[in-house]
């Protein structure tokens, strides 16, 4: 139900957003439509002004009259003389000026009356065309024009949109990044809340277990044949201690969990044997593997063995490796862990022949909460907080922590601790 409920806002949102960017679009493309529309009624207006203006220049008629007649059998002619020149192309710039047109443009005056002229309106490039009518002003019978092409019309109206296209990309940008990230974070949020659930559930079943068992013993030492039996009560009462130890171990992992999340802890560094550690480590281990019928195989090949570190966090980094690796290998455990230099610092690598897992599964094992499916959920003990302990204090060392793995051969854990 929340599922469909996600996916339904995430839709929903979507097109939301999608028609917002599609009515901006629509409105900066109307508004460049509109500046358009401005632009060519301020080119329309300077041309009334600049045929007003040629019309009362009396020596500009005279030349113009006298070159059409001159260059009749012309489709065009280019006003020869560069004092007559230079006062059309000034009538034009200062006008185009008034109105507040700087779009780049070059003219031609063409004779209409000749064989091969064309009219603007069919040309092809016509958009960036415009034409001055001359007829009032060179007088019937002849006939004449300024055609005026302009060039880059378009860039020339967006750049003048500039800073409104600029600024509305930039949102447009920055509310699909919000959007994005909305998602991400709710997807994620709906992942974190999937993997408290099934922590919940782990931690309840692995409590329950020495709750029961506490609960058992503890009612048979009430019974009056134990009572009087010296060596149940020792038994029972070894079995409630055992039990209780169970209980302690199990939330102090939590709460170490829940310290290291809040940066509450301080690393007690000192000078010690990395060698020595690996061996208090396999200690604590090489009972539970023995019992599968399995064997840890140890390589120490680093001279450089010593660093500074804290002893009971890189302690536990290390037989949390061993316990995952002892967990994961359903029958007959080989596990190897080796030590080697490596420039400014020594490798720990921990290498088992379990069941490995796939590359989609890798990029989550050193997350909070999360466990490798196994098939059945309780195969494999644990809450799916160690290997996301092991991360956090080979980082808090200023290490790095590595997995290689390949599903149905085992996975190979390198941790990098640097030399101080």
């Amino acid at each position: 139900m929340i599922k469909n409920r996600i996916i339904l806002i995430i839709a929903v949102s979507a097109l939301s957003l999608l028609g917002l960017v599609v009515m901006q679009i629509n409105w900066i493309l109307h508004a460049a439509q509109l500046r358009e529309e401005q632009l060519k009624h301020r080119i329309t207006l300077a041309s009334y002004r600049i045929a007003g203006r040629l019309k009362h220049d009396g020596l500009a008629s005279a030349e113009l009259k006298q070159t059409l007649k001159d260059k009749k059998t012309q489709a065009s002619c280019i006003i020869n003389g560069l004092k007559y020149k230079n006062r059309v192309d000034s009538i034009v710039r200062n006008e185009f000026s008034y109105h507040h047109v700087t779009l780049p443009y070059c003219f031609e005056i063409l004779d209409k009356n000749a064989k091969g002229y064309v009219s603007p309106c069919s040309a092809q490039n016509r958009d960036n065309m415009h034409s001055i009518c001359l007829d009032d002003v060179v007088g019937k019978p002849e006939r004449a024009e300024i055609r005026l092409t302009f060039s880059n019309k378009q860039h020339y109206i967006y750049t003048k949109m500039g800073l409104m296209l600029t600024g509305s990309s930039f949102l447009i940008v920055c509310v699909i990044a919000c959007f994005g990230m909305t998602i991400y974070t709710m997807w994620k949020q709906k992942k974190v809340s999937e993997m408290t659930g099934d922590f919940i559930n782990n931690m309840t079943h692995e409590l329950k277990t020495p709750i029961a068992t506490i609960s058992l013993a503890s009612n048979m030492l009430k019974r009056e044949q134990i009572i009087h039996n010296p060596a149940k009560i020792t038994h029972y009462a070894s079995v409630i201690h055992e039990e209780n130890e169970k209980l302690q171990n199990q939330v102090e992992q939590v709460l170490r969990i829940a310290r290291l999340e809040r940066r509450d802890f301080k690393l007690q560094k000192c000078l010690i044997d990395v060698h020595d550690l690996i061996q208090d480590a396999i200690n604590t281990i090489d009972l539970q593997v023995r019992v599968k019928g399995g064997h840890i195989r140890c390589y120490l090949n680093a001279i450089h063995n010593e660093i500074k570190a804290d002893t009971t966090h890189l302690t536990n980094v290390i037989a949390n490796l061993l316990d995952n690796a002892n967990k994961y290998s359903p029958e007959s455990p080989q596990i190897t862990i080796s030590t080697h230099d490596n420039g400014n610092g020594v490798i720990i690598s921990v290498e088992d022949k379990g069941i490995g897992m796939s590359k989609d599964k890798q990029k989550h094992v050193f997350e909070k909460f999360y466990r490798v499916p196994t098939g059945n959920v309780h195969d494999v003990k644990g809450f799916g907080l160690g290997l996301s302990y092991v991360k956090m204090m080979v980082e808090a060392h200023r290490g790095q922590v590595q997995l290689h793995s390949e599903l149905g051969k085992g996975s190979k854990f390198e941790i990098f601790l640097p030399i101080e």
